[in-house]
């Protein structure tokens, strides 16, 4: 049994994971967090198709692509499976503004959907940069056209867009999303210390959340109108950790070019405790975006396909709740992981 899978978007993230894609799979998984998920070990993924708008990476072959500007992810492994060459992707004219003024090479839908259909693809992950939502609206209605089941891993709603879930339902096909919850990153972190803080009768009063990175990504981010929609879906997130209401803010500051695919995490919190005693938690944090994201792409894409392969294809809630900062269906963090892993971890 083999996942087949399609990605839009070979920026930093996407580099990484194929990097991990093609190490675990030829390697003991020892180290991985979950070495099965669904039945399914790496090596039971394949990619079978590609697609970007940067010229820098249109035509290559994906383990090229991967570290073309203008990704800066850090070379891990060198990847092997390098047989698959990226097609031109869409656009809608969402340009992000890492691609502002750069040469770009597109395709309509049309094309993309008789990819996806020529190569077999499963499973439709959409990697593209945030702030592209018009496009990825549309990738999401291609996968559909095609049968793919489509992981949104950006920030655009469209897992918790009414008419698409209903569109997606209707077809029997899975609908994942939305915007991809690191590992271990600054917004699993802050909802982990809030659920700790809850659970041990904390009465939490303010926190904060501040992030600096490098990368396009964060380039990305920082543009103002990005920057705020991010920041909302982030600290919705962050506060829905909490079962009552409380001052929080948790986003992207500022980028550094020279970091790379490095981001720091600035962490406050105000609370108190037994006679109203006051406490005051200051935490710093450095992590790597790409890597960060692996470990749980790669959790959800097996999920996927568990789901798709399970008869009830409209099943998402535990794989949105657990992969996601934004799932249509929002659970604390120590509860989307228990229902994921009493479903799909062997």
């Amino acid at each position: 049994m083999v996942a087949k899978l399609a990605i839009a978007g070979l920026g930093n993230c996407a580099a990484v994971f194929l990097q991990g894609l093609d190490f675990y799979s030829k390697s003991n998984t020892k180290d991985l967090w979950h070495p099965e998920v669904a039945g399914l070990s790496p090596r039971e993924i394949s990619i079978v198709a590609a697609f970007d708008i940067d010229s820098r990476k249109v035509g290559k072959q994906i383990s090229e692509a991967a570290f073309a500007s203008p990704n800066v992810a850090k070379r891990y492994h060198t990847i092997r499976q390098g047989h698959v060459r990226v097609a031109p992707g869409v656009s809608r004219g969402d340009l992000p503004p890492h691609l502002r003024g750069m040469r770009i090479q597109k395709t309509d839908s049309a094309r993309v959907c008789k990819t996806l259909e020529e190569s077999g693809a499963e499973i439709f992950v959409n990697l593209v940069s945030s702030g592209s939502d018009v496009s990825s609206t549309e990738y999401a209605k291609v996968a559909l056209q095609a049968g793919c089941a489509f992981v949104n891993c950006t920030p655009t709603l469209i897992a918790n867009n009414n008419r698409l879930m209903a569109t997606f339902q209707k077809a029997k096909v899975p609908l994942i999303g939305d915007d991809l919850m690191s590992q271990f990153g600054g917004t699993a972190f802050h909802k982990g210390l809030l659920g700790l803080m809850v659970r041990r009768g904390i009465k939490i009063s303010k926190s904060y959340q501040l992030d600096v990175g490098g990368g396009s990504e964060t380039l990305n981010t920082i543009d103002e109108t990005i920057k705020m929609a991010k920041r909302r879906l982030k600290t919705t997130s962050v506060a829905s950790e909490v079962p009552y209401s409380f001052e929080t803010v948790a986003g992207t500051t500022d980028y550094v070019d020279y970091m790379g695919n490095e981001r720091t995490s600035y962490f406050w919190f105000e609370a108190s405790g037994f006679m109203n005693s006051g406490l005051s938690i200051d935490v710093y944090m450095r992590s790597s975006d790409g890597a960060n994201a692996g470990n749980i792409l790669l959790d959800v894409i097996r999920a996927t396909h568990g789901v798709m392969k399970s008869g009830k294809p409209n099943k998402t809630n535990e794989v949105c709740a657990y992969g996601f900062k934004s799932p249509p269906k929002p659970m604390r963090l120590d509860e989307a992981l228990t229902r994921f892993s009493d479903l799909y971890i062997n």
